[in-house]
């Protein structure tokens, strides 16, 4: 009997830690359930900041873009306009050649016309005294 009462202790205390062992299992099933909803809430929001931060990405691409383009026209502009001062300051030495020559040509017909005023105002005084000396 008393093999019998010490058997059903047995039994009744494997009962008790087998119900323990059951909620505890239960427990942690709810705990682990509680986790894995805190993380799959934290993977929405990991997501939602992932296409947050791809969209700035992409609008940052964008403009980096735009900005490339910006700049390559400027650079295309630049260089045209570096060709055209070119063109100009070529036009501008020709000129500047071009006006020394007149200036050089001037210059001698200045001197021509000093030189023929001269031997008009010389003719002009022989005339004079021919006159003067004919009367």
């Amino acid at each position: 009997m008393d093999a019998i009462k010490k058997k059903m202790q047995m039994l009744k205390l494997d009962k008790e830690n087998a119900l323990d062992r059951a909620e505890q299992a239960e427990a942690d099933k709810k705990a682990a359930e509680e986790r894995s909803k805190q993380l799959e809430d934290d993977i929405v929001q990991l997501e939602k900041q992932l296409r947050v931060t791809e969209d700035s990405r992409d609008q940052v691409l964008e403009e980096l873009h735009k900005s490339e383009d910006s700049l390559l026209s400027a650079e295309e502009n630049a260089a045209k306009l570096e060709d055209e001062l070119v063109a100009l300051q070529k036009k501008l030495k020709g000129t500047e050649d071009e006006l020394d020559k007149y200036s050089e040509s001037l210059k001698d017909a200045q001197e021509k016309l000093e030189l023929a005023d001269k031997k008009a105002t010389d003719m002009m005084g022989k005339i004079a005294w021919v006159g003067t000396v004919v009367l």
